[in-house]
């Protein structure tokens, strides 16, 4: 019997389906993989590298592959896993969720968890939504502290670069920041919860539904564990955004370079990313599939509140974020700075010059491309 470790972030999320995945996988193969589970903060920011030591399984955000490739801390999945099984993933996997690991021609995870901005609401609090931008300003303006978004510093610069998206800039292209979309969340934050700045999303959507203090969020992370059936709280809809262009999410499962059995591990990882696995493990423990046979089955959206069908079109036209080896500690550094400055009401212009500066010495010092 082979033994591995894998390493997740510490929600229900990512729990529940990797827990079943072992347990389901130890009967199919006698295998048996121990997981630990890290806080999202450390999901979002701590370096790939540093875990690559300790296990075999990693659960990763795509920006960190062009770490990845540039230390070779993973193994690439396309030397362990057949080249008709990662095709079969690509085909099945919503929006850009499987390409988004691959970097300098290997494929260095697979998708198993899909995710992008959109919004959310409560239909019991808000009867009519925003369909623009300008519609969410005028209601946050209208009704102040009754919307929320999730600004701790890695939200907040994704949120940046979801509207950057919006305006049809891309942060990555480029040193230059594109100011008027800072001034739009510069306007929005005023306006906003009170809370916003100490939330992420999962301690936001608790709030939402637990409480009537928030009724819709324009920008956040979806999460199905908030709009499915049977929940005591109040059930969150989740809807697409107002223009292509959200900021790609979710999550993917890595081989680390040091892995014990790397065969193993990696027929664990092509196993549990596949059609079946997400339908009949992951998504029944909690898990939210990157496998589209699952979002387009009705099925899984009606257990889900309907949200997968709320929110296809949007994850479809996900913008993944830079893999470049720079973008981490940018991402690490500039959301500090962008929600620094939102905080205080600085300048739209002076916070888009502190971030093209800090993305130039990012790049400077850990190089634009591999």
């Amino acid at each position: 019997m082979t033994r591995l470790r894998g390493v997740g972030w510490d929600h229900e999320r990512c729990r529940g389906p990797m827990l079943a995945a072992a347990a389901r996988w130890r009967e199919l193969c006698g295998d048996e993989i121990a997981w630990d589970f890290r806080p999202l903060a450390s999901f979002n920011d701590q370096p790939v590298t540093e875990l690559a030591a300790s296990y075999d399984l990693i659960v990763i955000d795509h920006p960190f592959v062009g770490t990845a490739a540039a230390t070779r801390c993973l193994a690439p999945l396309d030397e362990l896993v057949a080249a008709e099984t990662l095709a079969l993933l690509d085909a099945d996997t919503v929006g850009p969720s499987h390409a988004s690991y691959g970097y300098c021609g290997r494929q260095w995870a697979v998708a198993t968890d899909a995710a992008c901005q959109v919004a959310a609401a409560r239909d019991d609090l808000l009867p009519v939504l925003p369909q623009t931008w300008d519609d969410v300003l005028a209601l946050a303006q209208q009704e102040p502290g009754r919307m929320a978004m999730p600004l701790d510093p890695t939200d907040a610069i994704c949120s940046l670069l979801t509207l950057c998206a919006a305006r049809g800039s891309a942060l990555g292209e480029d040193s230059a920041v594109d100011e008027d979309a800072v001034a739009y969340l510069s306007e929005l934050v005023p306006n906003l919860h009170p809370d916003s700045f100490g939330f992420n999303p999962p301690r936001l959507l608790d709030r939402m539904s637990t409480s009537d203090e928030i009724a819709y969020v324009p920008l956040v992370f979806g999460y199905t564990n908030y709009s499915r059936s049977g929940r005591p709280e109040r059930r969150l809809r989740f809807l697409d955004l107002p223009t292509p262009g959200s900021v790609l999410g979710g999550a993917g499962l890595a081989v680390s370079a040091g892995a014990s059995d790397p065969m193993a591990a990696a027929a664990f990882a092509g196993w549990v990313a596949g059609a079946e696995a997400q339908r009949e493990v992951v998504f029944p423990s909690g898990g939210q599939p990157a496998s589209r046979t699952v979002w387009r089955d009705p099925a899984a959206d009606a257990l889900a509140g309907g949200f997968f069908s709320g929110t296809l079109d949007t994850i479809e036209a996900a913008h993944v974020r830079p893999r470049d080896p720079w973008w981490p500690a940018f991402q690490a550094r500039g959301g500090k700075l962008l929600t620094a400055g939102l905080r205080e009401g600085k300048a739209p212009g002076a916070i888009a010059h502190g971030l093209a500066a800090l993305r130039r010495e990012a790049s400077t010092k850990h190089g634009l491309t591999l």
